[in-house]
Parts: C-alpha cells; structure tokens; sequence
C-alpha cells in the first residue's frame, strides 16, 4: 500500500487523466429569461456561484413540499474534474440528462481552492448501500442535520441502471461559493464570444472547451506555475 501523504508530482504528470482543476459549467436558465452566456457575466459580476438545486440519492424525499425547510441544507454548487481539453465531451446532447443542458460557459478553478470550501469529490453508490444510506439520512433528518451529516449526505448519488453519471467525475460544494476573480484559474465561452468577455474581464484568461490541447495550452501558457509543483 502507498502510504505518502501526497503522491509525487512526476506519477500525477504522467496520469493524463488526472486533472489539478475543476470546472464549471453553466447552463441556461429558461425560468428568469437568461442564457448560459447571461449566466456566466452574472457569476464574474456578483462573483458568486449559487447553490440552487439539490442532486443526491435522498432527491425523492427532499422534493415534497413539507421537507422545504431541510431542501436548503442540500442544495450545492456543482463541478467536474474531467480534463479541460475534454470538457467539450461534457457538452453533448444526452438522452436521459434533462436536469442539466450545460453550455459552453463557465468557470476553472484550481481543486486546491474548491477544497478550501469544503468541496469534495461525489460518492456514487450501488444499490447494495442505498439502504444503510437512507437509513443514515432519516436518523440525521430526525435531529434536523445538526451535526451537519447533510453535507456529506448531499454528495451521495446512486449509480445503477437507471441512473449512472459516475463518468461526469463530479465534484461538489454545499452552498454558495464566493470568489474573487484572481481566484478563477481560467474561464470557458465559445470564441466568437471571447473578445466581448475579454473587454469587460480583461484580468482572466478565456478558453473555448470546443478547442484542442494545442490551443488550450498555446492560451494557457502564462498561467502554468514556474514551480516544480502542480497547481492543486
């Protein structure tokens, strides 16, 4: 068994499909009237990424309207750590993926960062574990999550025939996440709309997902650390 507290930098350079970062992607918002581009320059403006839905095993009992209290605690902000020259895979149009259409739009931050927010890499489950889960999930509902059990509770999701997404290699943050825009790794548009983005946040870097590796790290090379060390 490997028991260093960290990996060494030359194995996680060599395993290329580990990636330091985390993105975001956003979607349109068909309710208030925005696109997913509307969504991004609200994010970058009020530097905030809201928390507003809730995504667990533990769905069908939050959705009932007495539980709207409880609902809240389970809310989160949600990220991928899928390699940024892949994030254009992400963006298919998939059977069966009604609750989020993302978009070309978003934001990448370093993991380090979305960790010190407490965010955490999702738990996908077989059906072999949902009922000890359940279980736990009514005893902590029972004492209103004082303890806060929701927030390992809110990154449990099932993985079985129907329902599977353990390749979008989610991440999640319980809650709002604010920023600061030096925090923001790089930012993701299309590139028709990169010079508008660029004009009004000219201290970040933009990238198109749809581009390959070559233009990403053509774009990207001033933001590489000149460190031996890797930026998460």
């Amino acid at each position: 068994m490997y028991m260093a507290k960290k990996l060494p930098v030359e194995f996680l350079r060599r395993k290329r499909d580990f990636s330091p970062l985390l993105v975001h992607l956003t979607k349109d918002v068909e309710s208030k009237g925005l696109s997913a581009k509307d969504v991004l320059i609200k994010m970058l403006t009020e530097k905030k990424l809201l928390a507003s839905n809730h995504y667990c095993l533990f769905d069908s009992d939050l959705k009932k309207p007495k539980n709207s209290s409880i609902r809240e605690k389970f809310k989160v902000v949600c990220f991928t750590e899928t390699p940024i020259d892949l994030i254009d895979v992400l963006l298919t149009d998939l059977e069966g993926r009604y609750f989020f259409k993302p978009k070309p739009f978003g934001l990448v931050f370093t993991k380090e960062f979305i960790k010190q927010y407490g965010g955490n890499p999702v738990f996908y489950v077989a059906g072999s574990l949902f009922n000890s889960l359940w279980r736990a999930y009514e005893g902590a509902k029972g004492n209103n999550f004082d303890k806060e059990d929701n927030k390992f509770l809110a990154l449990v999701n099932r993985c079985d025939d129907q329902i599977d997404f353990h390749w979008e290699r989610e991440w999640r943050v319980v809650g709002n996440l604010k920023f600061e825009l030096n925090d923001i790794f790089c930012a993701l548009c299309p590139e028709d709309s990169m010079s508008d983005f660029e004009e009004n946040f000219n201290e970040l870097t933009f990238i198109d997902p749809e581009w390959g590796i070559y233009e990403i790290l053509e774009k990207l090379v001033k933001k590489v650390p000149q460190t031996e060390e890797l930026p998460f």
